[in-house]
């Protein structure tokens, strides 16, 4: 008897989701071991749409406000690093909102 295709099938990386992943698994986000995580096609969508806090972490701890234009961003997970910069005087900025400050402060 063969070996059940089971053993080595990969469960989506998203704790809120157990389905399958695909052959050619999304890529999500960057661990802090440098790995990539391995999502399900619709956790993938979600993520790369930019709704991934939005859609699975929404209850959770860390969420703030951009200083510039009020977004709601959560800031308490690896999830998002890459949607907001800090700010040197407290406080958090959405990325477009860092992008046109910056702009604005270098002319």
């Amino acid at each position: 008897m063969t070996s059940s295709s089971s053993s080595s099938t990969k469960i989506c990386f998203n704790p809120y989701c157990k389905e399958t992943v695909p052959e050619r698994p999304r890529r999500g986000w960057r661990l802090r071991n440098g790995n990539y995580v391995e999502l399900c096609d619709r956790c993938g969508f979600v993520y790369e749409t930019g709704r991934f806090c939005e859609s699975f972490h929404a209850d959770d701890d860390g969420w703030r406000s951009c200083a510039s234009c009020r977004k709601r961003l959560h800031s308490g997970c690896i999830v998002s690093t890459h949607a907001f910069v800090l700010l040197d005087a407290g406080g958090i900025d959405c990325m477009a909102c860092a992008r046109t400050n910056f702009i604005k402060a270098s002319e």
